[in-house]
């Protein structure tokens, strides 16, 4: 088992599934280089996440009719929806969150502008 999963640079991120926690792929699309649209791989999954707009669920079929949660987490820097970059499966609860504009980093509410631990 990886003690841990996911990274980020500042072209290339490591996006997590925040269902899965497992790397999403970057989708090929003709918008702007400064956006990035992920998607989770996992079968069954909708999971996107997208540059400027964060965490989102893919309507499957029409519209969905039960709401779907969705994490929340902005970037106190730029105001910008960040990303899950990391995970510990030994320690289920710790979440590393990272700013795709900034790369400032937050864990579990605590705020730093420091590069997470990098390999």
């Amino acid at each position: 088992m990886k003690e841990k999963q996911g990274s980020s640079t500042r072209r290339n991120l490591h996006v997590l599934c925040y269902e899965h926690h497992t790397e999403m792929l970057l989708e090929c699309r003709s918008e702007p280089a400064e956006s990035f649209l992920y998607s989770c791989r996992e079968p069954g999954c909708f999971v996107d996440y997208h540059s400027s707009q964060g965490y989102f669920i893919e309507p499957q079929n029409g519209d969905r009719s039960e709401p779907e949660i969705k994490p929340d987490v902005h970037c106190p820097k730029d105001g910008r929806l960040m990303y899950l970059a990391e995970v510990r499966p030994e320690k289920k609860s710790f979440r590393l969150w990272k700013c795709p504009e900034c790369n400032a980093i937050r864990t579990n509410g605590e705020i730093s502008s420091a590069a997470a631990s990098s390999g």
